[in-house]
């Protein structure tokens, strides 16, 4: 209990008493932190490491089965992938990693490393549909080699570099990456006007690691929320801008569809006018 309203002070410093739904969402995950069975851990933090895996893997089928990228932004993906290969050096080079979250992140690099590749077979300039299939699997090869080459000089690198900056380069500069990745997605979006092209498949799976994996840094009793804050600080960013991003799908969504009616309508008026002469 004593843990409990330790939280609950801090939460109550002047710097959180300007709004009172801090107070209560603080004090809420504290309790639920001293809550949470070990079982109900275990099972979210694979729900998380599953969920990052195939997160790509939607978006990979929708531009296999369109046969485009259009809609997709190669920002992102390239982004997310350069995030992806310093997080997997960087958990493979911790001293407490944890085999599988390092594969999990791996397996996210490949994924991104297949939608690059579709990006090059599935270009509008192409002239032989048939052999997209092969373009994608030598330039997702090409690509996985140079990922695996970089990140086994990042995991020496890392083994040798001081711990303040293995965490920059390793873990801070990734989660910059992973946020900043939503913003040329963003852009996309206003820019055509149109979601059409990109999978919230991926969003889902996102959004349901991204939650997962925040409990499960609150879920070990004795887990003080100042320091978990910190170390799902990523997560909690990537929740906020899957929530910006579907906002403004939403927001797309309605303006395009208002514009259709009123195009509908003058449409109608037209060929009214039109009868009446």
């Amino acid at each position: 209990s004593s843990n409990f309203v330790d939280r609950v002070e801090f939460c109550r410093k002047p710097v959180w008493r300007k709004s009172i739904l801090v107070w209560v969402l603080f004090a809420f995950v504290a309790q639920m932190s001293m809550a949470m069975p070990e079982w109900l851990v275990l099972v979210l933090g694979i729900t998380g490491i599953v969920c990052f895996m195939l997160m790509m893997v939607p978006q990979i089928h929708k531009n296999w089965r369109s046969q485009s990228t259009d809609g997709m932004s190669l920002a992102l993906v390239v982004m997310w992938h350069v995030s992806a290969v310093l997080s997997t050096a960087y958990f493979a080079a911790s001293p407490n990693n944890s085999l599988a979250v390092t594969l999990s992140i791996a397996v996210f690099a490949v994924c991104c490393g297949v939608c690059e590749a579709q990006v090059v077979a599935y270009r509008p300039s192409r002239t032989n549909e048939k052999n997209s299939c092969c373009v994608v699997l030598g330039v997702s090869s090409l690509l996985h080699a140079v990922s695996a080459a970089v990140a086994c000089a990042l995991f020496a690198a890392f083994r040798a570099m001081p711990a303040d900056a293995t965490y920059v380069v390793g873990l801070v500069l990734p989660s910059i990456l992973l946020g900043a990745g939503f913003l040329p997605q963003m852009y996309e979006f206003i820019s055509r006007r149109s979601v059409q092209g990109y999978s919230f498949g991926v969003t889902v799976f996102d959004l349901v690691g991204s939650s997962a994996n925040t409990a499960v840094i609150f879920g070990p009793a004795g887990v003080f929320t100042q320091e978990a804050l910190k170390e799902a600080a990523p997560f909690l960013t990537i929740i906020a801008m899957h929530i910006v991003l579907l906002a403004l799908a939403v927001l797309i969504k309605c303006c395009c569809s208002a514009g259709a009616d009123t195009g509908s309508s003058k449409t109608v008026e037209v060929a009214c006018a039109v009868a009446e002469c």
